[in-house]
């Protein structure tokens, strides 16, 4: 063996990484020789001495020594050199020989396929298997593909007493520890998710220590355990309560700080990008305390929300958000959104792993288990829960706790979880840190003030081409989703026929859009002809009043106010807890609309009596001495 140059570095760049070995633990009769043989190679490997001098002073012969240092350079099963560990006595590195069972599925890799393919659930698309087969049934299989690979009876397994079930389940829980992440999808979603998407390597990112504010935050959406009242009046004029107990709470926090940035309540079956839009406009708009209307509720002092109560926090931006790969996150206006118009990078991670966004996941359950779970209308976090109870939806009715009184409670919630001491930020609470940190210099960017109008959060910009025909006396137009937009420029302008007009649309309020020319020059607002140009109403609302058309369920003539009809539908289907749901959805947005924009002339009378508004649960709940009594039993949950 030649000692080159080439070998050298070899050899070096692997003792770097070689693993170690737990001295105390050798036994003592072969602890010497390990430390005689440790030495010789580190001395070979580190040093210019010569390998006779080197053998010489340690006791080995020279071929005992290429030996050894052979036997450290081979891999183990692990990936790794044995390294260190090829110098205990007696320690084996050699492969050893198969065993009989081992041999029978290298001759037929079919048996081999067919345990894996029972064990690990594999199966082609669309093929129906039995899932998570026992150890019974597996080995069953096996000795029916044993003799189907033509294996006789006089030959092993089939000759031996047992038909080799114990090498089978050997073999299996050798599969358990070579396919983890298949293995653990046999106990379930949970334990699926968590050893997919988790691993002892943490990313760069994970390990770093963020301490700046909003350096990172945290995205993700949660399922309130509650039942909720829905009142609404019906066409007729019946007035109905009835319950859903679908609700959602978006939030976004901050990872530095443990502070709340914003969040928003959804009570649609599943939360849209719209929501997720919403969650980030609060979360960066200053926030104001809710007019409460729960008796004995109120917000504590000092309490509330980083916007309010720290000025340099006002349209505030981050640098990354973190959130899962759900459908909504994933939305183009919702990149488009966190990429151009808040100016933040993207960490998509997994959907439904919550190890992966941990404070936004500690938040929630804290929420729940200090808010939520103590209301009397909880639904506890599943069937099993003590807290749950089993009469929640006639609680909700009962009491007529609606999605309203989760709103207010929801915000003293949160408020008073900024201002409540963390034991992971030594006792402080998230507004002290961040009013530290700031005070400190640590830098915070700010939305630009062009970028602060209401309508500019929920902007998506499409192309639509202008029509018209001059023949048929057709004036200039152009067609969004399903309606004609004009202004008087465009219908003025006939040369514009043809040509692409970039739109600007706020998707929460379709009525008007912004229109401009290839060139970037304004052609000014344009208008959704008849009704639809009346009554607040967002791109979402709109696709579902368009689908109920085009279904044949809803019928809509010029002169009808779409919106209304939309309603009518949604009361008269309200059986359906997937219709209730869009119907509350419905309601609160139509009342949360007229706070967020300055309702103009035609809006004035036109909204209908059965959509509610704040008077008219105040006047409820004011004449509603029961309903007072629920009050004060939620009021005592809002402390954490």
């Amino acid at each position: 063996m030649i000692r080159d140059e080439e070998l050298l570095k070899q050899n070096l760049q692997l003792m770097e990484n070689w693993p170690t070995v737990l001295e105390d633990n050798v036994k003592p009769e072969y602890l010497e020789l390990y430390l005689k043989r440790k030495a010789a190679v580190q001395a070979y490997i580190n040093t210019d001495t010569s390998l006779l001098a080197i053998c010489q002073k340690y006791g080995l012969y020279k071929s005992d020594f290429y030996r050894l240092l052979k036997r450290c350079l081979l891999l183990h099963t692990d990936g790794r050199p044995f390294g260190f560990r090829a110098l205990i006595p007696h320690f084996r590195v050699e492969k050893r020989k198969l065993t009989k069972f081992e041999t029978l599925l290298e001759e037929h890799p079919k048996l081999r396929e067919s345990l894996e393919k029972d064990f690990l659930n594999k199966k082609k698309k669309g093929e129906l298997r039995e899932f998570n087969m026992s150890l019974r049934k597996i080995h069953q299989y096996f000795i029916q593909n044993c003799i189907k690979s033509g294996i006789d009876l006089n030959e092993y397994p089939l000759n031996t007493k047992t038909k080799a079930k114990k090498s089978v389940e050997r073999y299996l829980h050798k599969l358990k520890d070579s396919h983890f992440i298949s293995s653990a999808a046999k106990f379930g979603d949970d334990a699926n998710m968590k050893a997919k998407n988790t691993g002892s390597v943490l990313t760069e990112s994970e390990m770093t220590n963020i301490i700046r504010p909003l350096e990172r935050v945290e995205f993700d959406g949660h399922k309130i355990d509650a039942s909720i009242a829905l009142i609404y009046t019906t066409p007729e004029g019946d007035q109905v309560i009835d319950t859903i107990n679908r609700i959602w709470i978006l939030s976004i926090i901050d990872v530095a700080t443990r502070s709340i940035l914003g969040y928003h309540l959804c009570v649609n079956q599943e939360y849209s990008s719209d929501d997720v839009l919403m969650c980030i406009r609060n979360a960066i708009k200053p926030w104001e305390p809710m007019q409460l209307t729960i008796p004995g509720l109120e917000y504590k002092e000092d309490v509330g929300f980083p916007s309010y109560l720290i000025p340099e926090m006002q349209y505030a931006i981050w640098d990354e958000l973190c959130y899962d790969n759900a459908k909504a996150n994933l939305a183009n206006i919702v990149q488009e959104t966190l990429r151009k118009f808040v100016g933040c990078s993207v960490n998509a991670g997994p959907v439904a792993t919550p190890v992966r966004r941990a404070f936004i996941e500690r938040f929630f359950k804290t929420l729940e288990s200090k808010g939520y779970q103590r209301l009397i209308n909880t639904t506890g976090s599943g069937p099993k829960d003590p807290r749950r109870r089993k009469n929640s939806n006639e609680i909700a009715t009962d009491y007529e706790i609606h999605v309203d009184h989760i709103h207010e409670i929801t915000d003293v919630l949160i408020a008073e979880y900024n201002a409540t001491p963390h034991s992971s930020l030594t006792g402080l609470t998230p507004l002290q840190i961040l009013r530290q940190r700031i005070d400190r210099g640590m830098f915070i960017n700010m939305l630009p003030n062009e970028k602060r109008a209401e309508f500019l959060f929920f902007t998506q910009k499409v192309k639509r081409t202008v029509r018209g025909n001059i023949t048929k006396g057709i004036r200039p137009y152009i067609y969004y989703e399903g309606v004609r937009y004009v202004n008087d420029l465009l219908v003025n302008t006939y040369s514009l026929v043809g040509k692409k007009l970039i739109l600007a649309v706020n998707i929460d309020d379709i009525r008007f859009v912004k229109a401009y020319l290839e060139d970037g020059s304004e052609l000014g607002n344009l208008t959704a002809t008849g009704k639809w140009g009346l009554r607040h109403h967002s791109l979402r609302e709109r696709k579902a009043i368009n689908r109920l058309k085009n279904n044949g369920e809803i019928h809509i003539n010029i002169s009808d106010d779409p919106i209304e009809i939309y309603h009518n539908y949604l009361m008269k289907n309200s059986s359906s807890k997937k219709i209730r749901s869009k119907l509350a959805d419905f309601q609160r947005n139509q009342v949360s609309k007229k706070k967020r924009y300055k309702a103009d002339t035609t809006d004035k009378g036109v909204m209908s009596d059965s959509v509610h508004n704040d008077s008219q649960y105040k006047s409820r709940s004011a004449s509603n001495k029961k309903q007072e009594k629920s009050f004060e039993k939620l009021r005592r949950t809002i402390q954490f």
